[in-house]
């Protein structure tokens, strides 16, 4: 049996349904609208931390192992394992049959360390650190003798993907394993200027790298062209850190604490940065600010007073709660002419 809806009743689902989409639409749309229409803000406590993104290069400083001799090698320890200086790792006994001595495997990575002091014919470890079977030939470039010399356009054409040195066979002169120092480590990256002047050299920061976040001190900053050259360095262990070249990362600055404020809410009167503040009134008037730290769409702020070396006094300023305007740029030309007009005043 086929059911039959009338005409009025087909009208009132489409109005029910109608009702409910505009419903939906009101819980959704408002706040975003009301938020654009929002001419105030109210001061509230709170953290800011500054964070950037970038690429970043391992610098290190790496030994690798050449074998003295030919034959079947087997390795002792396993990739990522903390070794001490002149201990055995690798052994390598007998001869392969039918092997071709003449035959040198990783030629391409050696050519790149050619003059490279950290190149060592031995299989005792000559030196302590974090044992490696990867190498991918930057380690003479991409050593800390080297990195204050290094360019963003050197950087862009080494190879820096690592290739397993693990084989059945070596040839004397064969590449066979990879010591890195982990005492002290280097990063590399390049910065804008608007990125940059939010940083300074012996500014203590944290870097968020793929598999782990390290503690790390900024070691110098140099103008290259167009960019900026940051080198941080860090003693901290890094899980990759033997196998790590190129890293995508985030650098994060130390939490600044202070009343969190819009910086649309900033404007700058007679050099002075500061904000328009409503009184009960319903009047503004412009208080001077102090920003701790900014991250280019929030800042965090002086609460009540600080200090003002310029003036070499103490500057009275916002306090927690207090109603700040936005976009205060009509307050701003409107205080300037009443001050003007005051000016006018005096004169006669």
């Amino acid at each position: 049996m086929k059911l039959q809806i009338s005409r009025n009743t087909r009208k009132y689902i489409i109005l029910y349904v109608a009702l409910l989409l505009v419903l939906y639409l009101v819980i959704e749309m408002v706040p975003k609208v009301t938020d654009i229409f929002e001419t105030t803000q109210i001061l509230e406590p709170g953290n800011l931390m500054l964070t950037c993104e970038t690429t970043g290069y391992l610098i290190k400083t790496e030994t690798i192992a050449i074998s003295p001799e030919t034959g079947t090698i087997k390795y002792l320890k396993k990739e990522g394992a903390p070794v001490r200086k002149n201990q055995r790792v690798v052994s390598i006994d007998g001869y392969p049959t039918d092997y071709d001595e003449t035959s040198h495997r990783h030629e391409n990575l050696m050519e790149n360390l050619e003059g490279y002091d950290g190149v060592r014919q031995k299989m005792r470890t000559p030196a302590s650190g974090i044992f490696s079977l990867e190498m991918d030939g930057s380690e003479k470039a991409l050593n800390p003798a080297y990195m204050d010399s290094l360019t963003y356009e050197q950087v862009k054409d080494l190879p820096l993907k690592g290739k397993s040195l693990v084989e059945e066979n070596v040839n004397t002169g064969d590449p066979i394993y990879k010591i890195t120092n982990d005492n002290k480590w280097y990063v590399v990256c390049w910065l804008k200027k608007s990125d940059v002047k939010n940083y300074y050299e012996g500014q203590k920061v944290q870097l968020q790298l793929p598999d782990g976040k390290v503690n790390a001190t900024i070691r110098s900053i140099t103008k290259e062209e167009k960019r900026f050259k940051v080198i941080f360095y860090s003693d901290m262990y890094y899980k990759k850190l033997a196998t790590t070249r190129e890293v995508d990362m985030t650098i994060e600055s130390s939490e600044q604490s202070g009343l969190l404020i819009d910086n649309d809410c900033i404007i700058e009167k007679n050099g002075k940065q500061g904000v328009y503040v409503r009184n009960k009134n319903g009047d503004y008037y412009f208080r001077q600010v102090n920003v701790i730290e900014t991250d280019g769409k929030e800042s965090v702020i002086s609460e009540s007073s600080y200090y003002d070396p310029e003036i070499e006094d103490i500057v009275y300023t916002v306090s927690v709660y207090d109603e700040v305007l936005k976009q205060p740029e009509k307050e701003l030309k409107k205080d300037l002419k009443e001050e003007e007009l005051e000016k006018e005043k005096k004169k006669q």
